[in-house]
């Protein structure tokens, strides 16, 4: 079984806890009318300061731009469902941005914890601990039989979901993950695109969390979705090592062309860029490409998102053209700086 801090890295991009939960004495939201939405915004902003009054900037989801709604979807910290209904709609970010709480999305309040890396632990704990703040000051809908009641049957129970974001080039390689799929059902977890249900994987990216929480306990499901990271990472480890086995020269072909065209071009739009850089990805955990810094890597991708490029670059009603032309220059100058190519026999 893997278990080097280095190879699970560069296999687990980020680990999340989220807790669904609704207030006791008002209908889920799907039936909910405005005025009712109305009042559980209003009690759930009202107990958040109760008990951490500081941490937390509001942001309701009407008054948000398109671009800022966009932001914060590709940073994870809200969900394509909230943004769908923005009336009486919030979320409740901390001021590091790993915790968010969306208000009236599928329940009253989804609560969120997103760290870089494989550290479930570290999330659960900061999350339990604001859940069980809200609990002290909010009247959650509990049953002693079912446990907390949801919108959907399936988060009845503990009403936590715990889930990894994978990046699985060598399992997609060798077309092993229908079965995979089928495998993880039969233990209750389930294997989705980065952005959760009904979403497609980009980049070999997949998202994997207990799809039950009934009947397990918060332990267990930590437990278990541990269990499964790690065999998973054992799987990916082979995957890699056949794929370079099979296909070396023209994987590495691949993966420095790839990283030749981002480094050298002076008009790169979206859609070559994230082809282009799932490759230098791929070369990176493949050894055919190093790092400089792991975490400085991480934050120039997150920095190239759309939103997030085109706030930080004030890009805001320029010309498509002009988009390209700016990230073109920003990948050829930062790319370089992060990444180089390791030659044979070095």
């Amino acid at each position: 079984m893997v278990n080097t801090p280095e190879f699970i890295r560069l296999t687990v991009v980020s680990s999340r806890i989220r807790f669904a939960r609704n207030f006791a004495g008002f209908p889920f939201t799907s039936k909910m009318k405005p005025t009712h939405t109305a009042e559980v915004l209003h009690l759930f902003s009202e107990g958040l300061k109760e008990i951490d009054p500081n941490e937390y900037t509001r942001y309701d989801i009407e008054k948000l731009s398109d671009s800022e709604k966009t932001l914060l979807q590709e940073q994870h910290l809200v969900s394509p469902a909230l943004l769908k209904q923005d009336k009486n709609r919030a979320v409740f970010i901390s001021s590091d941005r790993t915790v968010s709480i969306m208000v009236n999305e599928e329940d009253h309040l989804r609560e969120q914890y997103i760290c870089k890396g494989f550290d479930l632990y570290k999330a659960y704990e900061r999350l339990s601990a604001l859940d069980d703040g809200l609990a002290s000051v909010l009247d959650f809908a509990y049953d002693k039989t079912l446990g907390y009641l949801t919108a959907c049957p399936s988060n009845l129970g503990t009403g936590m979901r715990a889930s990894v974001m994978m990046f699985l080039p060598g399992l997609t390689w060798k077309g092993e993950l229908r079965s995979l799929i089928l495998s993880l059902q039969k233990r209750g977890m389930t294997l989705r695109g980065a952005f959760g249900e009904g979403s497609d994987a980009e980049g070999y990216l997949y998202q994997i969390s207990n799809e039950r929480t009934l009947g397990w306990s918060e332990k267990e499901i930590l437990e278990e979705v541990t269990e499964v990271t790690m065999s998973l990472c054992d799987q990916e480890l082979r995957a890699r090592e056949e794929m370079v086995k099979t296909a070396e020269t023209e994987l590495r072909d691949r993966c420095l062309r790839a990283y030749g065209t981002l480094t050298n071009c002076a008009l790169l739009d979206m859609t070559e860029f994230l082809s282009k850089i799932v490759d230098v990805r791929l070369g990176l955990v493949l050894g055919f490409l190093k790092e400089k810094d792991g975490q400085k890597f991480d934050e120039f991708l997150d920095d190239m998102q759309p939103a997030a490029f085109c706030l930080n670059n004030n890009l805001e009603g320029e010309s498509e053209r002009f988009y390209d032309e700016v990230r073109a220059e920003t990948v050829c100058s930062v790319l370089p700086k992060l990444v180089q190519v390791v030659r044979r026999g070095r």
